[in-house]
């Protein structure tokens, strides 16, 4: 059976309409944060939703659709990861047999599966995005839609992950429509589309150079040693192991690696969210402990019901933003076209995803944190609110200190003047970005 998915998008308010054809094979879909993706995305899906700023009518499409979603989270259901290997599969096969076939398959791919009555939750982003794709990829969907769903994983790992999407749709003539804030993704698609507000069309593969402009910091005096530093998850897996390091006088530190390398354990040691870790561990900032000030890599776990409001009313109260640069951080917010009027009085659990993360960023760098942890802080941006994130990092570090946590080398090497890459443990020099204190 041959795979068609045929659809008309129609922009009502420009008097645009396309139609459009995809049959076997891997499909980009680019666009900048905030054109739609995820609606386009919820549409293709079949979820009810009236939003945005164009109209999506399927003539033809396979009939089995698996998504996968752009926070990894929202596509686990299950408390155990055995039990997650096996729902898509109960939820299309009766045989018990067949099942445990399919689980035992998808766990010879993803090695990082140790303990099959471990809680998804103790994966690192990157790790659950696997997890997800993998399941999907079991149950053999004629459609498969991702909506930024391989945004925490560097660019190694996407290869790895494409050669493996390659291979099966040769084996199953299935159709892939990838949705990406990552322009460097194009290079994956057989073919590659670009949406905007107001068009949807076919584009070249070629990508243009993107560069960040480099500015140079101030010193920095940012002191971070670690001697055999150990961390076991549960006390049972071990997620660093024998670590030391020696980061002397630093403005802005960057932690690269690769997924489940234990980068996201670092933050939670450093910022005393994760304590009982074996072995030393110091930081200080011109020989005093600084205040931490930090952003997760899935901001809602931190406010989760709480508002962004709430958050902002919380970090007055106790005495971390100056009520005299409220208004200015949150006319910040406009360059990343955050209405803080809609999204201010909105659970945090309920916000877009790219609009809590940036908005979280401008209220902790704007206020008197001495130094900011910011895990996965490009996740799912497209590559102007890079820039422009880039920046304002830029801006707070005159008078701050940074530890960025990111698979993205690019803007970590464009901002961080000594960078840990977590795979060799080797720590790499920066020096365009470090100049003497004025």
């Amino acid at each position: 059976m041959t795979n068609i998915l045929n659809f008309h998008i129609q922009f009502p308010k420009f008097s645009q309409d396309y139609k459009t054809s995809f049959s076997a094979g891997l499909h980009v879909i680019f666009g900048e944060s905030g054109v739609g993706k995820s609606t386009f995305f919820q549409k293709l899906c079949g979820m009810d939703t009236d939003a945005g700023n164009f109209d999506l009518k399927i003539h033809e499409k396979p009939t089995r659709t698996i998504p996968v979603f752009q926070n990894p989270e929202n596509q686990i259901v299950s408390s155990t990861l055995d039990g997650e290997l096996a729902f898509s599969a109960e939820c299309v096969f009766s045989d018990p047999s067949q099942v445990a076939y399919l689980v035992d398959g998808i766990k010879d791919k993803l090695n990082f599966i140790d303990d099959g009555t471990r809680h998804p939750v103790t994966l690192s982003g990157g790790e659950k995005e696997l997890l997800n794709l993998a399941t999907a990829l079991s149950v053999k969907p004629g459609l498969i839609v991702i909506d930024d769903g391989l945004s925490f994983l560097n660019s190694k790992a996407k290869k790895t992950q494409v050669q493996r999407l390659s291979k099966y749709m040769k084996d199953t003539g299935s159709i892939i429509l990838w949705f990406t804030s990552d322009i460097s993704d194009l290079i994956f698609g057989d073919t590659v589309w670009e949406l905007t507000l107001n068009s949807f069309t076919e584009i070249n593969k070629s990508i243009p150079i993107q560069k960040y402009q480099h500015n140079n910091h101030p010193a920095g005096k940012l002191h971070l040693i670690a001697d055999h530093l150990t961390y076991f998850y549960d006390h049972k897996r071990t997620i660093l192991n024998d670590l030391s390091i020696e980061i002397l006088e630093t403005r802005c530190f960057g932690i690269i690696g690769a997924n489940g390398s234990g980068k996201t354990t670092i933050a939670g040691i450093i910022s005393g969210i994760l304590p009982e870790y074996l072995g030393e561990f110091q930081l200080d900032i011109d020989g005093e402990s600084p205040t931490i000030g930090y952003l997760n890599q899935f901001p809602e776990k931190m406010l989760g019901t709480v508002t962004l409001g709430e958050f902002l009313l919380d970090l007055q109260r106790f005495g971390k933003l100056n009520p005299l640069v409220v208004s200015q951080a949150l006319n910040m917010m406009n360059d990343y076209q955050i209405n803080w009027r809609i999204i201010e009085h909105q659970p945090a659990v309920d916000v877009q995803w790219t609009a809590l993360r940036l908005a979280m960023i401008i209220l902790l760098g704007c206020s008197n944190y001495e130094l900011i942890i910011l895990d996965e802080p490009t996740f799912g941006l497209g590559w102007r609110q890079k820039q422009t994130l880039a920046r304002f990092i830029n801006k707070i570090l005159n008078k701050k200190h940074c530890i960025i946590i990111s698979h993205d080398e690019q803007f970590i090497n464009s901002i961080c003047d000594k960078v840990l890459e977590l795979d060799t443990k080797s720590i790499m020099q920066n020096p365009d970005l470090v100049r003497e204190q004025r």
